[in-house]
């Protein structure tokens, strides 16, 4: 388990400081998980998948993907957190989009940039 902890870690491009601040502990202690002196608890365990969205299996026995697959509605619920409705709809629309409709967006867009342009951007 200590090389997953680090393989995320160094993953996601963070210090041990930035990891260890991210989830309460000092960078000596993810040091020592790490290198296998010690072993994370249970609930350290369970912080770093829920900070970090990262999967349980995975971490714990190396089962399975890193990332558990992303639902796009958790994801831009996430971004749009206390937005109005319609952007999250725009967004989902668009993580739906197959292949074929970013071409109709691709062509489509121009012109709706202008418009926008021609208003100041107000709506």
């Amino acid at each position: 388990m200590h090389e997953r902890i680090r393989q995320l870690r160094k993953h996601l491009g963070l210090t041990l400081d930035q990891f260890g601040e991210r989830i309460g502990l000092k960078k000596s202690v993810l040091s020592r998980m790490e290198n296998g002196y010690s072993s994370p608890q249970e609930q350290t365990l369970r912080l770093i998948c829920r900070e970090f969205n990262v999967s349980y299996p995975w971490l714990k026995e190396g089962v399975g993907p890193m990332f558990p697959p992303q639902d796009p509605d958790d994801a831009v619920n996430r971004l749009m957190l206390g937005q109005d409705e319609f952007p999250k709809h725009v967004l989902r629309a668009l993580a739906a989009m197959p292949p074929e409709g970013w071409d109709a967006l691709r062509q489509l867009l121009p012109q709706l940039l202008s418009a926008w342009q021609q208003t100041d951007g107000k709506e």
